[in-house]
């Protein structure tokens, strides 16, 4: 193992353009006299000053990573960073700790493993992770391809080093950076990361530690990458330079913000040193596949793209394959700024954080959000305003955003409950079912009531409540004659009441109300996970019974439009009308007419006829989550985890749409290549101009400003409003989107 230590900071130490040295000068037990350095002792070599130099720990078993970082020993194959600085910032020492439970036995020379030694011995030098070809080498599939370069731009795509076809092009191990983020250490790929020899090594290691000579003898390109709007920078997209004539071999990377003027606003700046005088490279952006890197890596929010002479934010006329090569100089820095692709005119659709927004007040202009549990309140251009003392797993605003349906524990008994808040009154308890306050567990605590949704003028609340009804100290009995998991209404003038199942005919085994209409006259929920019920003026109506609704969250401000979710699309209820007349099924999505099937790579939509794709998965289920104060305007999505999620937006005049589509017409190129898909809109403005939402599976969340649209008149791309001005164009003729972005 020492000698392996050896060998891994010779690799740093021996790069031409780098003055670092280092040599093993002694052992621990030389140094301080502990012979063996366990989770008994290992803290005392944390957070001292024990020496100069970087202290090599070998963890044996892995209970130094499990004891005193807790880790899983599965989960971490080191852990190294530098510890103490002087003022100007020089390291004076650092600390590696080696995950020796992960070596394998039959790994005797250690040549495997060493490929760890060398990457976390480059942290303790403080350099950060990187990526060049590691994702290439790990992470492409034919079923999922990746490029030394921009998809689709006539460049071949580079498979995982280890895929078992020759003809698909797999990774050299030998040219993965050793910093890249993921090291297979069992592998021959292992022993190849052991290696400083990729150029992004080497330039990364000089840049910290130049020689003399290092910038006057390789070129460097340097720039920013800028939002849509041409001005503002953004960080944690990669900025790669590759060889024309060797894209995986000769290749660096840097981060944009990877050198951060925090005083300075928004960074994007990059600058990529290293490369070889005389040779050309192009200049691409992509997004970051996975790992911790020095800014977090963000949003691709636009098309990767090559830079090029014109380089600008036209969608139209800078073609993101149009590359022009820069010929690297020694001492010689050229400029390359990027600007992410987009229209300013018309859609903006702008990322907000990784958190999610799961109400938007109906004036558009404020949304509900929540981290973990947290809830606050997000506003555009204005600081947010957190909710401290309150949790939610759910919640609602009111129409102007002032009044606040979430949870709060306002006697400090440990168990929470549905509440209001507002800036003037603060928190107010919505109160509890029963004589005596009991709830049940989330990950929001013990609550005894929880809020789901609120009329436009904040006055009527709709949720969930426990009530002990049998006086056993139990408050979550199901399946009984009266079950004790309630949907509630509350007022100020009533209090909580339980809402009435009377006449259900049968046992669910909880109740919830989750869903009200802006004028507080129609509540909407359901029985267990998947019986649709609706509360008018207080009478129970079965709408499971009546149309095999499973799930119903979504009513217009008068409640003469309210969403059906059911195994077979969408019927639209006006709790107006009788019989028939109340009913009106508007379908769902299909399979390879608004959404293809694929699977591992494969569009089963190319291969089969679409009405037989359609009867072997069934409809595509369809959940509408909010709609627009005249019900003209759907939003939800489709699809489930077993065959993936879309985002839907329904639009009378057009029918269904997926949301890829949807931005696809309109050119809104900052959706294409996202981490998080947009497949869960969540909530819509009373006029429809504007929709919060995120990803199904993960806390990101979107906001879309769609005050202004496109259509495609006469051949020309035609500005108009939505939804009212749309709908007028597409009466008059027009087709929807951009003429430059339709088939």
């Amino acid at each position: 193992v020492n000698e392996i230590t050896q060998f891994a900071f010779d690799q740093w130490s021996n790069v031409p353009t780098s003055t670092f040295e280092a040599n093993v000068v002694g052992t621990i037990e030389s140094m301080t006299g502990i012979a063996d350095v366990t989770d008994a002792n290992a803290g005392q070599f944390y957070s001292n000053q024990d020496g100069y130099g970087i202290w090599v720990l070998y963890d044996t078993d892995g209970a130094i990573l499990e004891n005193i970082f807790g880790v899983p020993r599965w989960a971490v194959l080191g852990i190294a960073f530098p510890e103490i600085s002087q003022p100007d910032g020089t390291i004076v020492e650092a600390t590696a700790l080696l995950n020796g439970w992960f070596v394998d036995a039959s790994d005797t020379n250690g040549e495997m493993v060493a490929g760890v030694f060398t990457h976390e011995f480059g942290h303790t030098l403080n350099l950060s992770h990187s990526q060049v070809n590691g994702h290439l080498a790990y992470y492409s599939y034919p079923s999922y391809p990746r490029y030394p370069g921009v998809g689709g731009c006539d460049v071949e795509p580079v498979h995982a080093w280890n895929y078992p076809s020759p003809t698909y092009n797999p990774a050299d191990p030998y040219q993965v950076e050793t910093m890249y983020p993921i090291i297979a250490s069992l592998t021959e790929v292992g022993r190849a990361m052991s290696y400083v020899s990729m150029p992004d090594d080497i330039a990364s290691i000089s840049n910290l530690y130049p020689t003399a000579d290092y910038l006057a003898s390789t070129g460097s390109i340097s720039g920013a990458l800028h939002l849509k709007d041409g001005t503002t920078e953004y960080a944690g997209i990669n900025i790669v330079a590759r060889n024309v004539n060797d894209l995986t071999g000769d290749a660096v990377s840097a981060i944009s913000g990877d050198e951060a003027r925090s005083t300075a606003g928004p960074d994007g700046s990059f600058t990529i040193r290293g490369l070889t005088p005389g040779e050309e490279y192009v200049v691409h952006t992509e997004k970051i596949v996975i790992g911790g890197f020095p800014v977090i890596a963000d949003q691709m929010i636009s098309v990767p793209e090559y830079w090029n002479v014109g380089e600008g934010n036209d969608p139209i006329a800078d073609d993101p394959c149009d590359a022009t090569p820069i010929l690297a100089e020694a001492g010689v820095t050229k400029t390359a700024d990027l600007y992410f692709n987009g229209y300013t005119k018309g859609i903006d659709f702008s990322p907000i954080g990784p958190f999610y927004l799961v109400d938007l007040a109906k004036d558009g202009k404020s949304s509900l959000g929540q981290a973990a549990t947290q809830p606050f309140i997000w506003r555009e251009k204005k600081d947010p305003i957190v909710l401290t003392g309150a949790s939610a797993t759910s919640g609602a605003m009111s129409k102007d955003g002032k009044t606040v349906a979430v949870g709060a524990d306002l006697d400090g008994d440990g168990i929470g409950g549905a509440a209001i808040w507002n800036e003037k009154q603060g928190f107010t308890s919505l109160g509890y079912l029963g004589e005596v306050q009991c709830g049940g567990g989330s990950e929001a605590g013990v609550n005894s009531s929880s809020s789901w949704d609120m009329s436009d003028d904040g006055k009527t609340v709709v949720g969930l409540a426990y009530h002990d009804k049998d006086g056993d100290g139990n408050c979550q009995q199901q399946f009984l004659p009266d079950p004790e998991v309630l949907g509630f209404v509350w007022t100020a003038k009533t209090g909580m009441q339980e809402l009435s199942i009377e006449g259900l005919g049968r046992t669910p085994s909880f109740i919830r109300a989750h869903g009200i209409s802006g004028n507080g006259k129609v509540i909407l929920g359901g029985a267990g996970h998947s019986q649709a019920l609706a509360w008018v003026n207080g009478e129970l109506v079965d709408l499971y019974s009546a149309t095999g609704a499973r799930s119903v969250y979504a009513a217009n401000y008068d409640g003469t439009r309210i969403a059906l979710n059911t195994p077979t699309g969408v019927i639209l209820w006006d709790h107006t009308q009788e019989g028939d007349d109340a009913f009106q099924d508007i379908g769902g999505m299909a399979w390879c007419e608004d959404v293809d099937f694929i699977e591992f790579g494969i569009n089963y939509c190319d291969l089969f006829p679409a009405d037989f794709i359609q009867s072997i998965l069934g409809p595509i289920p369809v959940v509408i989550n909010e709609m627009t104060d005249d019900g003209k305007v759907m939003v939800g999505r489709g699809g489930s985890f077993f065959t993936a999620f879309v985002g839907a937006i329904w639009m009378e005049p057009i029918g269904w749409m997926t949301w890829d589509s949807f931005f696809a017409k309109q050119g809104v190129t900052e959706a294409e290549a996202l981490i998080f898909p947009f497949n869960n809109p969540l909530s819509i403005s009373a006029s429809g101009t504007e929709v919060v939402g995120g990803s199904v599976a993960y806390p990101y969340s979107w906001r879309v400003d769609i005050d202004q649209v496109y259509v495609c008149e006469h051949g020309v791309s035609v500005q108009t409003g939505f939804p009212n001005g749309l709908f007028d164009k597409l009466e008059e003729g027009a087709e929807f989107g951009r003429c430059e972005h339709l088939d």
